[in-house]
C-alpha cells in the first residue's frame, strides 16, 4: 500500500474501533486513535516482517503492543488480514470474548499486556535471543508516554544498550495525556529526552505520528542503526474525531448516539 491507501486504511480501522466500542459498550478510544496510524504502517506498510499463513514463523519480527488498551485497533487489523475470524472479532465486550487488552491466546500476539513497564524488557530479551540464535528478526514494542515513569523501563533501556541490540525498536505514543493528566515537555522525564536517550546509548528519532510518509520513512531508517532505536511519535489522543481530540475524558468511554453520528461522518470523509 502507498501512503494514501494507508491513510484510508487507518480511517477504516478507526471506524471499526468506534463501532466495536459502541456494540461492546466499552473501549479506550482516545489512546487507540493516537496510535492507529503507526499500527497501520507497521502491519500494512511492510515494516514488520511476518507470514499471514504462519503466525509462529521463527523469523518473524516480534511486536508487543505494551499499551494493550489500544487492542481494538489491533483486533480490527487482525480481522482484516484474516489472522482472527470475523466471528471472534464480534465477541468483543461479551463474556468469554475479546477483552480490553491483548493476550497470548490469540494468534499474532507475542505476550500478554496490561501491566505496564515490562514490554521493553521482554522485547529486549527477544532481540537478544535473535542475536544468540544468529537470526535476523527485529523486536518492536509500542509504549505509552506515561509508561516512561516506570523504573523497569529505564533498566531495560540500559540492558538494550549494554548488549548492543540494534534489532530492538521502541516506539513511544507521545499523546501527552495519561488518563486524566497532561504530561508536558517540561516534565522531568521529558526534558532533554533525546539527549538522555543518546547518553543511554540509543539511536533517538522523532516523527509526526499522524504523517504516514514520515512514519514509513523513519521506521525504515531504524534498520540502518548500529544501536537500539527509540522513536518518539508525537500524536494526538482521539485523533480523527474532532470532539475527542486532545480530550483526556476520552481515555475510556462510549459516545452517545449523537456523538456516534458525528464520529461516523468525520471518519467516513477520511477514507473516500
Amino acid at each position: 500500500m502507498d501512503s494514501k491507501e494507508l491513510i484510508k486504511k487507518a480511517a477504516w480501522v478507526r471506524m471499526e474501533v468506534l463501532e466495536s466500542t459502541v456494540s461492546g459498550g466499552k473501549g479506550h478510544i482516545g489512546g487507540t486513535y493516537s496510535c492507529t496510524d503507526i499500527l497501520v504502517a507497521l502491519y500494512y506498510g511492510k515494516i514488520l516482517r511476518f507470514k499471514l499463513d504462519n503466525p509462529g514463523w521463527e523469523d518473524r519480527d516480534r511486536f508487543i503492543l505494551s499499551k494493550g488498551h489500544a487492542s481494538l485497533a489491533l483486533f480490527a487489523i487482525f480481522k482484516d488480514m484474516g489472522i482472527i475470524s470475523p466471528g471472534l472479532y464480534e465477541t468483543y465486550g461479551k463474556n468469554g470474548g475479546l477483552g480490553g487488552q491483548v493476550d497470548i491466546s490469540l494468534p499474532g500476539i507475542e505476550t500478554n499486556t496490561g501491566s505496564l513497564g515490562h514490554s521493553i524488557g521482554i522485547a529486549a530479551g527477544m532481540a537478544l535471543a535473535a542475536k544468540m540464535d544468529s537470526r535476523d528478526y527485529y523486536a518492536y514494542t509500542m509504549i505509552g508516554d506515561a509508561e516512561l515513569f516506570e523504573g523497569s523501563v529505564w533498566e531495560a533501556l540500559m540492558f538494550g544498550s549494554q548488549h548492543k541490540l540494534n534489532n530492538l525498536v521502541v516506539i513511544i505514543d507521545r499523546n501527552r495525556l495519561s488518563v486524566m493528566e497532561t504530561i508536558d515537555d517540561d516534565n522531568s522525564v521529558f526534558m532533554n529526552f533525546g539527549r538522555k536517550l543518546e547518553l543511554f546509548g540509543w539511536n533517538y528519532l522523532e516523527l509526526d505520528g499522524h504523517n504516514m510518509d514520515e512514519i514509513l520513512a523513519v521506521l525504515g531508517m531504524v534498520k540502518l542503526s548500529d544501536k537500539p532505536s527509540i522513536v518518539m511519535a508525537n500524536t494526538v489522543k482521539g485523533k480523527g474525531v474532532s470532539f475527542m481530540e486532545n480530550k483526556a475524558n476520552w481515555h475510556h468511554g462510549v459516545p452517545t448516539k449523537e456523538q456516534v453520528e458525528i464520529a461516523r461522518k468525520e471518519l467516513s470523509s477520511q477514507w473516500v
